[in-house]
């Protein structure tokens, strides 16, 4: 029984770490094509019009068209690989920034 909850800790220990490391691309402004979305006839969502059978696009805050499932994991696995900015948002919150003009 302890053996197990050593186990899970450790488990839950390394999920934590690794999504730290995830979140901290966005942070530091580069998307980490967290989501995506692939080609459908017909489209459901926006993204879906500029697509070609296979391609994905990234509904993360990029929307990087990937040539297949396979290229967008690879990026979805190492976001740096060749990192891509996140488009700057304005309105409410407005980001970081935002927050600093007022200061």
């Amino acid at each position: 029984m302890l053996t197990q909850r050593l186990d899970v800790d450790l488990e839950m220990a390394q999920m934590h770490a690794e999504a730290d490391v995830w979140h901290a691309v966005r942070d530091r402004g580069f998307c980490n094509h967290g989501s995506a979305v692939g080609y459908l006839n017909p489209p459901v969502h926006e993204l879906q019009k500029r697509l070609k059978p296979g391609e994905l696009a990234c509904t993360a805050g990029c929307e990087t068209i990937f040539a297949n499932g396979e290229d967008w994991y690879v990026q979805l696995d190492d976001p740096m690989l060749n990192p891509v900015p996140l488009p700057r948002r304005s309105g409410i919150g407005g980001g970081r920034a935002a927050s600093r003009s007022g200061a």
